[in-house]
């Protein structure tokens, strides 16, 4: 079995973050069967870079990064549609090398529909490769500001294109693989949710102490919410006599602080800036609960992170989040109800000792492992090409 990957995001030495969930499902696919991923940097307003070649080697995963070059003629509208062409003509360019050198794939997976989806369609339709389409993105969700049905004719008649004509899909999420489903019209769309590496979020036992820490992670911009998340911790720190602080690990730190200083809150919430992934579950492991207070996501990567490392956690139920919590690893919450975000976090604390965290870790570790997420990639494979 040969799967040639087509990444619309994955990280890149221009966007080292760009997409890492996407590299990680990878990485779980790859204990597996040999994957090889091509992605070509999509730069947008930097467009003209020097051309980049990368090829990374690890194990059964080769990851091939591409830029090229795009010189602006200064016409926004014609720009935009020369940009396409030239980005699609490119990674043509580039698996017609591919399959020069390795041979046609068995199957193409695609992970994000728009653009790399148009680049499997034509293969589909000149090799007659299948291919798989996998989406991570929130916005199906209609309180996503850039909401789908918010998106150009072009973006969105394309989109359900691709989908259609995928030999099926897969959503990190089972609900808005419903929603998939629903709006296109598909046979089945197959829930994988996003992968853990449970090497580095793992439960670690701390020693207990007088102060309940709290712990966020994530970009800290508008999805998330922090406005909302720090008033709720003021109508904690009003009616809680528990002693509690809250970290928030991420950047855009600064369009907090007068939020912060509004509510006198220095002195119970502390802001540390980014961290590198593989710090995160140093952040983790300290922590006795992990709070998210999002106004829309998919399935976002943190929250089986914080379970992995056994922490409760409170969330506003948007997107996928509600199939990760459970009445015994947390509480979620109706989005931008920041009382009730208040009583929910003051819940946890009351009634920490029902929360185990080793059991919380093991079960999340079972369900988001690579082996597991893998295998599940894996018997897809082995599925839709029988």
């Amino acid at each position: 079995m040969k799967v040639l990957w087509l990444a619309s995001w994955y990280p890149n030495p221009y966007e080292p973050v760009n997409g890492d969930f996407v590299q990680r499902h990878a990485q779980a696919v790859a204990e597996y069967l040999p994957i090889d991923v091509i992605h070509v940097v999509q730069l947008g307003k930097d467009a003209n870079v020097k051309p980049l070649q990368v090829k990374h080697e690890q194990q059964q995963l080769n990851e091939f990064i591409y830029a090229f070059k795009f010189k602006k003629n200064g016409i926004e509208w014609l720009d935009k549609i020369r940009y396409n062409l030239a980005y699609q003509h490119f990674y043509k360019k580039i698996i017609e090398q591919y399959i020069q050198e390795n041979g046609k794939p068995n199957l193409i997976h695609v992970h994000v529909p728009m653009k790399a989806g148009l680049v499997a369609l034509a293969f589909k339709r000149k090799y007659q490769i299948p291919f798989i389409v996998s989406e991570q993105a929130s916005y199906y969700e209609s309180a996503s500001p850039d909401n789908f049905n918010k998106r150009s004719f072009f973006f969105r008649k394309n989109t359900q294109t691709i989908f259609q004509q995928a030999i099926t899909a897969t959503n990190v999420s089972a609900t808005i693989a419903n929603v998939i489903q629903q709006k296109f019209g598909l046979a089945k769309v197959h829930c994988v949710h996003n992968v853990v590496d449970v090497d580095l979020f793992q439960f670690k036992k701390n020693e207990q102490k007088n102060v309940f820490r709290w712990v966020h992670v994530s970009t800290l911009g508008e999805q998330k919410n922090i406005t909302g998340l720090l008033e709720a911790f003021g109508i904690v720190k009003q009616e809680c006599n528990i002693q509690w602080q809250l970290t928030l690990v991420g950047p855009n730190v600064k369009p907090h602080i007068s939020t912060l200083q509004s509510l006198q809150l220095q002195e119970k919430v502390f802001f540390v800036g980014e961290a590198k992934h593989k710090d995160v579950p140093n952040y983790l492991q300290q922590a006795n609960a992990f709070v998210l207070f999002s106004r829309h996501e998919n399935f976002p990567c943190v929250i089986p992170e914080a379970l992995c490392c056994g922490l409760p956690v409170v969330a506003s139920n948007v997107g996928g989040v509600a199939e990760a919590i459970n009445k015994t690893n947390g509480i979620v919450v109706a989005s931008n109800n920041i009382a009730e975000l208040a009583k929910a976090i003051i819940s946890v604390m009351e009634n920490y000792q029902q929360y185990q965290q080793d059991i919380i870790s093991k079960a999340a570790a079972e369900k988001y492992s690579m082996k597991s997420i893998g295998k599940q990639f894996f018997s897809l494979y082995q599925q839709v090409l029988s």
